[in-house]
């Protein structure tokens, strides 16, 4: 699974980003910039679902912190650059404590 995150890091070096419009307006919505994305990207990611499937390319769902908060960002390293294609707060409603475990639903 690390293979992911080796592709995302290595964009990441390179500064290679690029942000959906949804992803930009996720951002807004959420109060974040995208130079904060890429700092908290840069300092620290933790790998939380790999989308290997994807008929859009290979993603993940990755955790973060900006702030303090956690943040989730579904992100897809593609030749060019690292595409950011969401961006949200995840709920404690829907993930555990570490963020990284889905809550089951009952």
């Amino acid at each position: 699974m690390s293979g992911i995150v080796d592709e995302v890091r290595l964009r990441l070096r390179r500064r290679a980003l690029r942000h959906t419009f949804h992803a930009l307006k996720e951002e807004m919505a959420e109060g974040l910039t995208a130079i904060e994305i890429e700092k908290a990207l840069v300092a620290r990611l933790d790998l939380v679902e790999d989308y290997p499937e994807d008929p859009r390319g290979h993603s993940c769902l990755v955790l973060t912190r900006i702030r303090g908060k956690p943040v989730h960002i579904v992100c897809a390293p593609h030749e060019e650059a690292l595409i950011i294609v969401t961006v949200y707060s995840p709920s404690p409603n829907d993930w555990k404590e570490d963020y990284k475990t889905r809550r089951r639903r009952q």
